[in-house]
């Protein structure tokens, strides 16, 4: 019964990984932004890697000093070509406090509105926020070469985007993956929906988008409900993903996001 489950969960993240960033190619840049290595589905990283390999390579930037632990870890053992920084992304330069959840998956800037869904511990340490803009500059990327974007940073969002303006309006060939549409606090932006203000600004930047809850995603929605009826998804109201391209990039009806 153990091997059954492990086959089990190992086809299910393949086909899963398979259906994910399905825009990268080998040879561009995939960045991820906000990434979580305390959860076994939860593998953005490689899954971004798998893509673009063996020429191309990985950006991940995240505050958490524990996931870049661990993460680093892994590449080192991997040799992987992913390159870790140890920031969060926002609208500005600064210094802010970051609240430590008790799942990783639950940290978050304290600067965005806070998550009264989810519990945090006692542990707060200080980071150094900075543009999307700026951070590229800075490790002198080439941002033609950047092929996707994913942004799951719990309520950051949207100030991530209007911090990332040049790489949005200058990048010909793009495709973005954004959480959105949450029903907690940090969902919401000076009272309005975060997803009635990031589609707007991504369509003024030439981009075609889409916003989908995650139980109606194909493959979440459709296909996994049939397979595994979980709970934390289809029993109670869920977050949503924009997905955007722009140039090259067409719309991927099957495409995943978990």
């Amino acid at each position: 019964m153990a091997n059954l489950k492990s086959f089990f969960w190992k086809s299910f993240t393949n086909i899963d990984g398979g259906l994910k960033f399905p825009h990268l190619t080998d040879g561009e840049i995939g960045i991820q932004l906000g990434f979580d290595m305390t959860s076994s589905v939860t593998s953005d990283l490689f899954t971004m890697y798998n893509r673009v390999h063996p020429r191309g390579k990985v950006i991940g930037i995240d505050p958490d000093p524990h996931n870049h632990q661990i993460a680093e870890k892994i590449i080192q053992e991997k040799k992987y070509n992913i390159q870790l920084i140890q920031k969060g992304t926002y609208s500005k330069e600064d210094s802010v406090q970051f609240l430590i959840g008790e799942k990783s998956s639950w940290n978050q800037l304290e600067i965005v509105p806070k998550d009264s869904t989810v519990s945090f511990t006692d542990d707060q340490i200080t980071v150094e926020i900075n543009t999307l803009d700026r951070i590229l500059k800075e490790e002198n990327i080439d941002i033609q070469q950047i092929g996707h974007i994913n942004l799951t940073i719990n309520g950051a969002e949207y100030d991530t985007l209007l911090g990332m303006g040049n790489l949005l309006k200058n990048v010909k060939n793009l495709s973005l993956t954004i959480t959105a549409g949450r029903h907690d606090e940090s969902g919401t932006i000076n009272g309005k929906k975060d997803m009635e203000l990031i589609l707007p600004l991504l369509q003024n930047y030439g981009f075609i988008t889409k916003f989908k809850r995650i139980n109606e995603l194909f493959w979440w929605g459709f296909i996994v409900k049939l397979l595994i009826n979980r709970k934390w998804i289809y029993n109670q109201p869920n977050y949503g993903i924009i997905m955007a391209t722009k140039g090259n990039r067409k719309p991927k009806w099957y495409q995943s996001f978990s």
